[in-house]
C-alpha cells in the first residue's frame, strides 16, 4: 500500500516536523547523509532524508521498513539511548552510523535521526559522530527563526566549540578564513577568544541560548558570523560558529549601487534638458499668432514631456521598471492641465483603469510616446466643442508576456470614412510606428460617429 508521506508527518507533533525542515542543513554541517525515522506500527517508517552532496537529491519517499532489517535503528527507539555502531548498506560494505532519539516533553521516544558516514577511517569516524552528535543538539532544540539553518556549501567554514569556549573542531574552509586574519596558531584547542575574530556576539548569544548572525569587515575581507547553540538536557553543550566570506557579494552590491546611482542621475540630467526644450518651445510658442503653429508647438511639448515624465521616474526608482499605472496617471494629470481651458477641465474625466503592470524604462518610453498621442488626440479632437466627457486608459495582461493597452472615450467617435491607411495625421504616424517598429505590437481602432472610440494596442513585454 501506497505511503502518504505528507500526511502522516502532517499529523507528527511540531518538533518532528521542524526536524524535517531541517534535515539539509544537518547533512550539511555534518557532511553525511541523515535520515529522520519514526516507529510505525510494527515496523520503522522513514519519513525524511537528506545528502551533503551538492549534486545529488535530497527528496526522498516515505519507505515502511521491517525493525528486523535495521535493528540498531529499532533499539533506539525502543530504549531511547544514543547508539554507535556500522550499517551494512550493500552486501560486505560498511558504514558508521550514529542515531539519536528525539524525546517529547513525557520522556516518549517519538522519532530518531541516523547519520550515516561512508568514511569509517578511525580518525573520521571521531569527526564523524563529534559533528553528528553537535548537529543534533542543535536542531534538536532548533531555534525559533529557523532562517539560521540554511544550508551549508563547501565554501562555509564550521567551527565547533564548547561551553568553555574550546575549539573542538574546525574544517578547512574555516582554518583557511581564519589564517586569512594572521591567527598563527593550531586553531584546534585554541580558545574562541583567543583568536583574531570579532566575536562580540559569542558571549550573547551563549548567555541567551539564542542564535545570532552578524558581519564584520577585516581589511579587504567581509566575513558572515552566525552562532548557532547545541543544547542538551538544558544546557549549552557547545556552539556552531559558521563563517561565511562575503566580500565579493557585497563589493557587487557596493558595485551596483554605484552603477544605479550613475545610470539614476543620467535619467535625471535627461529629464532637465527634456524640460530645458519644453521650456524654450513654450517661450516661441508665446510668441507665435498662428493657432495651427501653436497647437503643433504644443504636441511637441507634450511629446517632449511624455518621455521627461518616463526618465523622471526612473531617476525615483531603485532598479529601471516602473508601473504602467505611474506613466499613464500623470500622462492623464499634465495633458488634461494643458490642452483643457477651465470649463472643460472639471467635466472631463480620464481615468487609468488596470492592473499593476511593471515595464523597463525602455519600453515605458515608447509606451509614454503612444499614450501621449492617444490621450492627446482624444482631448483635442475627441472632445472638441463639448463641456463634458469621460475617457479611460486600460491596460491588463493578457498572458504571461502579452500586455493590451486601451483608451476609450465617449467623445465625437471616428468618421465613417474613417481608415488608418488613409490618414496623413503625424500623431497618428507616430503612434503606428512606435507600435509596430518599437513595441513590435499592433493596433486596432473602433468606433464611429456618435459612439465614441476605442483604441487597442497588444503588445509583448520585454522583461
Amino acid at each position: 500500500m501506497e505511503i502518504n508521506t505528507t500526511k502522516i508527518l502532517s499529523t507528527m507533533p511540531v518538533l518532528v516536523q521542524t526536524i524535517g525542515d531541517l534535515l539539509p542543513f544537518a547533512a550539511t554541517v555534518a557532511r553525511q547523509e541523515v535520515v529522520l525515522f519514526v516507529p510505525y506500527e510494527e515496523d520503522i517508517l522513514i519519513l525524511g532524508y537528506a545528502n551533503y552532496k551538492e549534486n545529488q537529491e535530497s527528496s526522498f519517499e516515505a519507505q515502511r521498513l521491517s525493525r528486523y532489517e535495521l535493528p540498531l535503528w529499532d533499539q533506539v527507539l525502543r530504549e531511547g539511548n544514543v547508539i554507535k555502531g556500522y550499517y551494512e548498506r550493500r552486501q560486505g560494505v560498511l558504514s558508521a552510523l550514529s542515531l539519536f532519539p528525539i524525546v517529547d516533553n513525557g520522556g516518549k521516544v517519538i522519532a530518531a535521526l541516523a547519520f550515516i558516514n561512508s568514511n569509517i577511517d578511525s580518525h573520521n569516524t571521531e569527526v564523524a559522530y563529534l559533528l553528528a552528535e553537535t548537529t543534533s543538539m542543535a536542531v534538536l532544540v532548533p531555534q525559533a527563526d529557523v532562517s539560521f539553518y540554511k544550508p551549508l556549501s563547501y565554501q562555509d567554514g564550521i567551527i565547533i566549540f564548547d561551553d568553555a569556549g574550546s575549539i573542538l573542531y574546525a574544517n578547512e574552509t574555516a582554518i583557511h578564513l581564519v589564517d586569512l586574519l594572521g591567527f598563527d596558531r593550531r586553531l584546534i584547542g585554541a580558545s574562541i577568544y583567543g583568536g583574531t575574530l570579532k566575536l562580540s556576539l559569542v558571549k550573547e548569544a551563549m548567555q541567551r541560548y539564542q542564535a545570532k548572525r552578524v558581519e564584520e569587515i577585516y581589511g579587504d575581507l567581509i566575513l558572515e558570523q552566525t552562532i548557532i547553540p547545541a543544547i542538551a538536557g538544558g544546557k549549552m553543550r557547545r556552539n556552531f560558529l559558521l563563517l561565511k566570506d562575503k566580500t565579493s557579494i557585497r563589493k557587487q552590491e557596493q558595485a551596483l549601487l554605484v552603477k544605479n546611482s550613475v545610470i539614476k542621475e543620467i535619467h535625471h540630467r535627461v529629464k532637465n534638458n527634456l524640460q530645458t526644450v519644453a521650456g524654450l518651445l513654450r517661450m516661441q510658442s508665446r510668441q507665435i499668432n498662428s493657432t495651427e503653429a501653436k497647437l503643433a508647438l504644443q504636441e511637441s511639448i507634450s511629446r517632449i514631456e511624455s518621455m521627461a515624465l518616463v526618465h523622471d521616474t526612473v531617476a525615483h526608482y531603485d532598479e529601471e521598471y516602473i508601473e504602467l499605472r505611474t506613466i499613464a496617471e500623470e500622462l492623464i494629470r499634465l495633458l488634461r492641465l494643458s490642452m483643457l481651458n477651465d470649463v472643460q477641465l472639471g467635466h472631463i474625466i480620464g481615468e487609468y483603469i488596470g492592473e499593476k503592470i511593471i515595464l523597463s524604462a525602455h519600453q515605458a518610453t515608447y509606451v509614454s510616446l503612444v499614450l501621449n498621442e492617444l490621450i492627446s488626440n482624444t482631448l483635442i479632437h475627441g472632445f472638441k466643442g463639448l463641456e463634458a466627457g469621460r475617457f479611460e486608459v486600460r491596460a491588463k495582461e493578457k498572458d504571461s508576456t502579452t500586455i493590451r493597452l486601451a483608451v476609450i472615450d465617449n467623445g465625437h467617435g471616428l468618421p465613417t470614412d474613417f481608415e488608418v491607411g488613409k490618414r496623413k495625421h503625424l500623431g497618428l504616424q507616430i503612434i503606428l510606428n512606435l507600435v509596430e517598429n518599437e513595441l513590435h505590437g499592433s493596433m486596432v481602432i473602433k468606433g464611429h460617429e456618435p459612439s465614441g472610440t476605442e483604441i487597442y494596442i497588444e503588445f509583448k513585454r520585454d522583461i
